[in-house]
């Protein structure tokens, strides 16, 4: 749990790749409707925040808002994006390499085996070396061409990190920090229950992420998107406010979600993603009404939302508490 609170705020910290200075609002006016039919979110240029409403970001106080409604705003944003997209994350373009240098290693070597033991190659060390190096390197470059999608979208997948739009509680939890109280039972809503937007489950809680891809873009996918709602609840008498609960559970993949393609669309066009763009794979995580859970109220910053894990019975010593 720690590691997720640690991403958390380093992917905070870090910010997004896009510059507000990059993105020049375009003028208003040109053919079409200026607006959306149906309301969108606000996009904080400089974290990359998602909020209902313009102001200070509650994130890191800047007031550089994009108008999703604002359809001349959101293709500029998405022009921008796409430039940005082809130029992947160095630390995960690196270990697709070396993921591909040792498959191709693996397969060089085997292939040489193969051909000595065949006596097709003479077995010298001079002619083992040079065929071994030969065919690691064929195998590397195969691997790579072939594979690297594959890879990418295998190392992204494991955990969502650097989404380029995001709202979650703030502030965000200090990973280090101990635990200033804790409770554990069954979360009971006090307060109308949600319907996670993916699979169409009652829940007191959420967390939904999108994690994107194009064929023509350069790789890895990149995730695009980080959101946890929830409703008023309370765990063993203590309450949780709407919206101030932070979930501990991995996301999973949604392969046959509720929605139909036009409400797939909206969900997204509301955030200033198209539908039409690309592959749009999608993630969620819940805590279900009833359900026995863990809520742990950090003790540092001040004000930070309380972390909620699964539990199936009394729950003992938690790492994150010190």
């Amino acid at each position: 749990m720690s590691d997720v609170l640690a991403r958390m705020r380093r992917d905070r910290q870090n910010g997004r790749i896009l510059d507000y200075r990059r993105f020049r609002k375009p003028p208003n006016g040109g053919p079409g409707p200026a607006k959306e039919a149906f309301d969108c979110l606000f996009l904080c240029d400089h974290c990359g925040y998602l909020s209902d409403v313009e102001g200070a970001c509650p994130s890191c106080t800047h007031t550089a808002w994009i108008d999703l409604d604002n359809w001349a705003h959101a293709e500029r944003l998405r022009e921008v994006e796409e430039g940005a997209r082809q130029n992947p994350v160095p630390e995960v373009r690196w270990r697709v390499r070396g993921a591909s240098l040792a498959v191709g290693a693996v397969l060089g070597l085997g292939c040489v085996t193969g051909l000595a033991l065949a006596g097709m190659v003479a077995v010298e060390v001079g002619s083992l070396v040079g065929v071994g190096a030969g065919a690691m390197g064929a195998g590397t470059v195969l691997t790579h061409a072939l594979g690297r999608r594959r890879f990418g979208w295998s190392l992204m997948a494991k955990g969502v990190r650097n989404p380029s739009r995001w709202r979650v509680p703030l502030p965000i939890a200090d990973p280090k920090a101990g635990t200033l109280r804790r409770a554990a039972g069954p979360a009971l809503a006090s307060g109308p229950l949600l319907q996670a937007p993916f699979t169409g489950r009652a829940c007191v809680a959420y967390e939904v992420a999108v994690l994107f891809d194009h064929p023509s873009d350069a790789w890895p996918p990149t995730w695009v998107l980080r959101e946890m709602r929830s409703c008023a609840f309370e765990v063993d008498g203590r309450e949780v406010g709407a919206d101030r609960a932070t979930l501990g559970a991995a996301v999973e993949a949604v392969e046959r979600p509720v929605m139909n393609e036009d409400q797939k669309r909206r969900f997204l066009r509301e955030r200033g993603l198209f539908l039409a763009d690309g592959s749009f794979d999608l993630y969620e995580a819940i805590v279900a009404p009833d359900a026995y859970c863990e809520v742990l109220w950090p003790l540092a910053p001040e004000g930070a939302p309380p972390f909620v894990v699964a539990a199936t019975g009394p729950v003992g010593r938690h790492p994150y508490r010190g």
